[in-house]
């Protein structure tokens, strides 16, 4: 970029003064050296693997010079920063300008409550859309909407004892998705809240959507101040978290009419190893929090079926719930007559069915005895023991409600987890049998193959 590109605005409508160096740039220009900023921004971000070492290691080769290639792309790095720091020095006055513009612009002073919401939404609804276009910028072959296309089942029908591609991960970290919980609303919103819209991850597999809650206008949710979680039913593949994890939230509250529904929520979250567990979306009408756990050296389990072959009387007559954990956490907890039991902590499951959440509160089972799954899959940890075989890593917990709707039968299932292929397991529940079938299949890492 040459400082004539910068400087040159004699074809140029809307002309702006450059400060003290008399010189002009057009609002034209400075749009598009924005644009070009933030795609370079965002090539720079990505990360890169490269093809050959930037020196030689042997000690008599050091002073040899760099391969012609790497040699290029370090001197371009260095046009870079000149180009930089010189575009920096000549927009510095637009800067100042904006920014004074922009503490005028955000003064809430005189306007009403509701008027003062609307703006804080358009501003929110504005730098999603910059968002967005950054996305789509960066990565010219996706389309912001798209979901990702890699199958959690990718390598269920590999060779067992065959080494897996370099583009299958089981050493690598995924991320466990708990619950999306809205914990507080504010302004004039009152519960419940009719909702509506996505939550999504996109993580650098292939900087497509992996779609965690989505729902349709007519098919919204109603959340209410005792039960103010969605109900999730992704994601649909492990959400990779080597690299940095976007979480986008595009909620909706339905109105009386489609022209009368508002924004909830417009925001995204950037995830980066190492920080709490618990994402946190806030704006000027709720506060919403994400649950999530880092899992290390994982797979990815996917729950083809569950299902109940009688020897008695239906254990799910009045419902029940179906979860999973892994790693499993066991807790002690004492029955009526005082014995303790060990069982699944609650506050570390996946919840793969919960028949209250259902249609008149009645279990979603056909006259085969299968249940339909709101979540079928899961992430699951590997864990050696003796540095041989897997340990049991995954625990799915059943329960089986009564009329009264307290847990009249429970048990759970350790189940050892693979890097490919297809199990079965079966557990008793209420004099009935259970059956489970799940496809194991290692992580893939990316969808350039």
């Amino acid at each position: 970029m040459s400082e004539s590109e910068v400087s040159d605005s004699d074809e140029d409508e809307d002309h702006v003064e450059g400060g003290e160096s008399g010189s002009t740039i057009s609002k034209r220009q400075i749009s598009k050296l924005c644009e070009d900023m933030e795609v370079t921004l965002s090539y720079l971000r990505r990360d890169i693997e490269p093809a050959a070492p930037l020196r030689e290691t042997a000690e008599d080769d050091a002073d040899e010079a760099l391969p012609p290639t790497i040699h290029a792309i370090l001197e371009q790095f260095k046009d870079l920063r000149r180009h930089m720091s010189k575009l920096r020095l000549q927009l510095q006055p637009f800067k100042e300008r904006h920014d004074e513009k922009q503490a005028k612009e955000d003064s809430y002073e005189g306007l009403d409550d509701e008027e003062k919401v609307r703006k804080k939404i358009d501003k929110e609804e504005m730098f999603f859309d910059i968002y967005r276009r950054s996305t789509e910028s960066s990565c010219r072959r996706v389309v912001f909407e798209q979901q990702t296309t890699l199958s959690p089942m990718y390598f269920t029908h590999w060779t067992p004892g065959q080494i897996l591609p370099n583009y299958a991960e089981t050493e690598g970290i995924s991320l466990q998705v708990y619950s999306f919980k809205i914990t507080k609303i504010k302004g004039n919103q009152c519960w419940p809240l009719q909702v509506y819209g996505v939550v999504a991850a996109r993580d650098n597999s292939d900087r497509k959507r992996n779609i965690i809650f989505n729902r349709l206008r007519h098919d919204c949710q109603e959340i209410f101040l005792d039960d103010p979680f969605l109900r999730l039913t992704g994601p649909s593949r492990a959400i990779m978290a080597l690299s940095p994890v976007n979480f986008e939230v595009q909620l909706k509250l339905k109105g009386a009419t489609e022209s009368g529904d508002r924004a909830l929520m417009n925001l995204t979250e950037h995830y980066v190893r190492g920080i709490s567990n618990t994402i946190t979306f806030s704006n000027c009408l709720c506060k919403a929090e994400l649950r999530v756990e880092e899992l290390s050296s994982s797979v990815q389990a996917t729950f083809l079926g569950v299902r109940v072959v009688r020897y008695g009387p239906c254990p799910f007559e009045y419902g029940g719930r179906i979860a999973c954990s892994s790693p499993p956490r066991e807790v002690v907890r004492m029955d009526d007559k005082g014995i303790p039991h060990f069982v699944v902590d609650s506050c570390f499951q996946v919840v793969l069915l919960d028949s209250r959440h259902c249609v008149r509160g009645k279990m979603p089972i056909g006259e085969d005895g299968c249940l339909d799954l709101s979540r079928r899959f899961v992430s699951v940890k590997l864990q050696k023991e003796n540095n041989q075989e897997f340990k049991e890593c995954l625990a799915v917990v059943f329960e089986a409600y009564s009329e009264s709707g307290d847990i009249a039968a429970q048990t759970h299932v350790r189940i050892k987890p693979r890097t490919c292929n297809i199990s079965q397991h079966t557990c008793d529940l209420g004099g009935s049998k259970v059956e489970i079938t799940i496809a194991w299949s290692a992580i893939v890492r990316t969808d350039l193959i």
